[in-house]
């Protein structure tokens, strides 16, 4: 065997080396920054409402920080950013929050002033992630009151600090709620912004001249029409609305319509949100409480006015239609496809009106049927009540003698529905006994079969007998309208 001789110290290896390089200068944040310049300083303030009291408050903020910053012979002020009136629990709407971070990415901050942490973000999200950002761009947000510098401290520090900031809006909206409610449940109504009224310390006042295009809006609904004529009329009228434009659309006549408080009545708490965080309301169908104040203003329509347009909105719901005001309405039917017509108005000052098949309005291949002009039915229906009028012995004492005949026939073919239901029920009764025998083994299967199949067929027969007699009740409706219609052809014949 051949043996390889191995030399170990040509193999060895020698164990690394650490020189440690000492640092020449502390690192220092921007804001202790003396060098080269000034330290570039941006202060943030925002009030939470728009009373007077705040906005007093507001301005005192921005002054404050002016004075403060320019006590500093080493700080430049940059810009106060402010947010004057806005939620501080959310990020998303504060226009002003979202430029100073913009000017701190743009390199034009190194320090940001507020006076606490609930100042700067009330969400602890959003207050890490933003702090993050800032911390990115080597820009130090100070807070006054913690007395805490976010470059300085720990994340752990800033994620308390944020959290006691949330649970203390947390804490103030749970307590706003709670006085709303106490304010609810003594009859104390708020609607700002509700045309015709303006709120005056939980009550609401009229405002004549609004109040006056309310009544015309429901006077107007109440004569017939629609909720988008009515916008079109108010908009034509160059009607100021509450924002002072003059574009009203068929939603805000509808929502008019329906606002108990014209009637002098309040319904509180209709809408709700879900958390002090997420601001979206949701429509209250039965999740939260909510109160009914009666008589908690002065009303601008009277109560039974207010009722008479509800009843009718409910009536327009029930049908699915928004015509059913009109006489020929559900009373058309396509002679093609039997579909029940609709009114249909165009033109601007809508002075085409047509009846359409809904099965050709929705689709016009489904139904080849064209639109008829509403003068046109006019037309034709004075044409058959004419003639109808003329010839009432020929056509209609005819048709009543053929629908007596009918029903004289029926009668005597079938027995009386008392009967056929007392038949029918025994048919069943033995249909049950006999499934019990089959089921104890007392008949054969074949004999539950033969027995069952006898029962069934007897049954079905009943069932016909019971629907024929059905249609002679029908038959019966529509000899009492022929009669009734005879009678009242007769009677303006008289003279």
């Amino acid at each position: 065997m051949n043996y390889i001789i191995r030399d170990d110290k040509e193999h060895e290896t020698t164990a690394p080396k650490v020189k440690v390089i000492a640092p020449r200068k502390k690192f220092q944040p921007s804001y202790n920054d003396r060098q080269n310049r000034k330290i570039r300083v941006g202060a943030y303030c925002r009030v939470s409402t728009d009373s007077d009291e705040q906005e007093l408050s507001y301005e005192t903020q921005c002054e404050y920080y002016e004075n403060y910053i320019g006590s500093h012979e080493n700080w430049e002020l940059i810009a106060i950013y402010s947010d004057e009136g806005i939620t501080g629990t959310s990020t998303n709407k504060r226009s002003d929050f979202m430029r100073m971070i913009d000017d701190a990415r743009a390199g034009k901050l190194d320090m940001i002033i507020t006076k606490s942490i609930t100042r700067f973000a009330r969400n602890t999200v959003d207050s890490l992630m933003y702090l993050r950002i800032l911390k990115e761009y080597n820009v130090d947000v100070y807070f006054e009151v913690e007395n805490v510098h976010s470059l300085e401290a720990n994340e752990m520090l800033l994620t308390i600090l944020s959290s006691v900031a949330q649970q203390s809006s947390e804490d103030k909206s749970e307590s706003i709620k709670w006085g709303y409610q106490r304010q609810f449940e003594k009859g104390k109504v708020y609607a700002a912004n509700m045309y015709g009224y303006k709120s005056n310390r939980g009550t609401l006042d009229i405002i004549e001249e609004e109040a006056e295009v309310v009544r015309e809006i429901f006077s107007k609904y109440l004569s017939g029409m629609s909720e988008s004529k009515i916008a079109r009329y108010l908009t034509e009228n160059k009607i100021p609305k509450k924002n002072g434009s003059t574009k009203w659309d068929s939603g805000t006549i509808g929502r008019m319509l329906q606002n108990e408080k014209y009637s002098g009545d309040a319904l509180l708490k209709k809408t709700f949100s879900i958390d002090f965080l997420h601001k979206k309301r949701y429509k209250n169908e039965g999740q939260k409480k909510m109160y009914f104040v009666e008589n908690s203003h002065p009303a601008i329509i009277e109560k039974e006015v207010f009722a008479q347009a509800e009843k009718l909105i409910g009536q327009k719901r029930l049908t699915g239609s928004v015509h059913s005001v009109y006489p020929l309405s559900k009373k058309l039917v396509c002679g093609v496809c039997g579909t029940v017509f609709r009114r249909k108005t165009s033109g601007r000052e809508f002075d085409t009106t047509t009846w359409v098949c809904r099965a050709h309005y929705l689709n016009t291949e489904k139904c080849p049927m064209k639109p008829v002009t509403e003068t046109e039915i006019h037309r034709a229906f004075c044409f058959l009540y004419n003639k109808l009028l003329l010839h009432k012995t020929v056509i209609l004492e005819g048709l009543l003698q053929d629908l007596q005949e009918i029903k004289r026939r029926d009668q005597c073919s079938h027995p009386d529905v008392i009967m056929i239901n007392r038949e029918l029920l025994e048919s069943l009764k033995q249909v049950h006994f006999l499934t019990q025998l089959h089921s104890k083994g007392v008949i054969s299967a074949d004999i539950y079969l033969e027995r069952r199949t006898a029962l069934d067929k007897k049954t079905t027969e009943l069932q016909k007998k019971l629907l024929s007699s059905q249609q002679t009740n029908k038959l019966d409706e529509v000899i009492g309208q022929t009669e009734k219609l005879l009678s009242i052809l007769y009677e303006r014949t008289k003279f």
